[in-house]
């Protein structure tokens, strides 16, 4: 081989080189800041042709820690890596994608382009799919995510609600919890936990009839931030989308819905909230039907592999003590709740109960026989209004109000009463020697005359961890980010006569 042919193949080389066999390649995002919903442009450049390659996204999954089914430790994060796309280069070692950046938190995004692996993920137009397999990681960029919100309407009745919705939010302490504002009063806060920074909230359309400011504001501590927009090292609320609207109050066609609890789904007891039986190993077993439900349900209590002809004493256990006095909260029997039953020769009995008034969670059933409890089930006891009166009157009258089934975890136990949207305070769901069953206040109606309202919704009462703060305030994206299980808001209306 001459020279010439030594210098063309040294040519030859250095080309395919320049084509980018054998780099790592070059990727880019656009833009690099950007909305929950927005379409990204993806570039890969100098990578070698005619190569696949699979593009991932890195982020988090969000949840509440918990110790005990009832001690909320705070916000918990883990890394999520999912494979949204599979891209081919062309001969140039070069490639366009588009995709469109779905409900996740917000803050700062890897894009990694992995040597293809086969493992799932969508095509250039958009799509996803879970975490990919091997591959080795050739090349990345980053997105910023932004948070923003919005209002499903601008206009609705008096009584009725506007819904609220935040994109992007968290997972860092300083956009994980934003506050929503009703004519420079504050409602409560939003966060999207668990629900990859999504969060819905519901605000109430106060009177008078006519225009109404509603505003979602930014600060870790729990509490408006009001230099959010002015001098936050942050930037404004949702980097210049809107996070203030003018809204419209309107006469209702029919007088406002007086009093209801949200709906809930069935649910299961919690048998971390079970007591310890003497003899767990006995072979008796106990079951409810249903599962959950407010006070008043009618259930049957089935038990199976009990003694022959065994007389059966069916206990219901409370939960007792006072955790802010630095007393234990722990499942004690119930005297004359629950009946006692006689099983057949093969040990099986069923008996229809009515669910009493109680406070809330999990509600224990034990089965003794001879003193000594063989057998354990639970019920989840749901909130409901046991008391709502009078529902009309002048300004001053006092509004007694009593609710049951409002637990005692720590994220259940303390129910905020809000007041024509501004905050007034919280009860305690905790019994004892000394509490009843329920959770009950008087308060005294205000205001013109016309319709006023008082919502009650959940709060945390005590977190470990101290950001961000969440602790003794309403909870308004309580839907789908309370922590261990779903709980209702509490609605009621009163008119304040002339």
């Amino acid at each position: 081989m001459d020279d010439a042919d030594g210098s063309s193949d040294l040519s030859e080389k250095l080309a395919e080189h320049r084509r980018g066999a054998g780099t790592r390649g070059t990727l880019a995002v656009s833009p690099r800041e950007a909305y929950v919903g927005d379409e990204l442009t993806i570039r890969g450049r100098n990578f070698p042709a005619g190569q696949t390659y699979d593009l991932r996204w890195h982020s988090v999954d969000g949840s509440w820690g918990v110790l005990r089914g009832h001690e909320i430790v705070g916000p918990q994060f883990r890394p999520r890596t999912e494979t949204i796309l599979t891209v081919e280069t062309d001969q140039d070692g070069a490639f366009d994608a588009e995709w469109t950046i779905p409900e996740d938190y917000g803050g700062g995004h890897r894009i990694e382009a992995v040597t293809g692996s086969g493992s799932g993920g969508g095509d250039a137009s958009g799509g996803g799919g879970a975490s990919g397999g091997g591959g080795e990681p050739v090349a990345e960029a980053e997105v910023e995510v932004v948070p923003w919100f919005e209002v499903d309407r601008t206009q609705a009745p008096l009584g009725e609600f506007f819904t609220v919705t935040g994109y992007g939010l968290g997972p860092n302490a300083s956009t994980n919890n934003y506050q929503i504002a009703w004519d420079n009063g504050y409602v409560g806060f939003v966060t999207g936990v668990q629900n990859r920074g999504t969060a819905t909230a519901e605000v109430r359309a106060v009177g008078p009839p006519g225009e109404h400011v509603l505003q979602v504001w930014r600060n870790y501590r729990g509490v408006p931030y009001v230099t959010n927009n002015t001098q936050s090292p942050l930037g404004p609320v949702a980097q210049g989308r809107q996070s203030v609207w003018t809204v419209e109050v309107t006469e209702p066609e029919e007088p406002p819905r007086q009093a209801w609890v949200d709906p809930m789904p069935p649910e299961s007891p919690l048998a971390v909230h079970y007591p310890d039986i003497d003899d767990p190993s006995s072979g008796a077993e106990l079951e409810i039907t249903p599962e959950s439900g407010t006070a008043g349900t009618d259930a049957f209590i089935t038990g199976s592999g009990f003694p022959g002809d065994a007389e059966v004493d069916l206990l219901w256990y409370q939960h007792v003590g006072e955790g802010i006095r630095g007393t234990d909260v722990f499942p004690k029997a119930k005297d004359d709740v629950l009946p006692t039953v006689t099983a057949d020769a093969d040990g099986h009995f069923q008996v229809d109960v009515e669910i009493p008034v109680a406070e809330g969670a999990t509600r224990p059933i034990v089965a003794a026989v001879d003193g000594r409890e063989v057998a354990v089930t639970g019920f989840m006891m749901q909130p409901s209004i046991e008391t709502f009166e009078p529902r009309r009157g002048p300004v001053g009258t006092e509004i007694e109000i009593e609710l049951t089934g409002i637990g005692w975890p720590n994220y259940e136990n303390s129910p905020f009463f809000v007041y024509d949207n501004d905050l007034l305070g919280y009860g305690c769901g905790v019994s004892d020697d000394y509490h009843s069953t329920t959770v009950r206040t008087v308060l005294h109606a205000s205001g013109q005359p016309g319709w006023h309202f008082v919502d009650v919704y959940p709060s945390l009462f005590k977190m470990e961890e101290d950001e961000p703060e969440f602790e003794i305030r309403p909870h308004l994206s309580y839907h789908d980010n309370h922590p261990v299980r779903p709980l209702p808001g509490i609605h009621l209306a009163f008119e304040i006569t002339e």
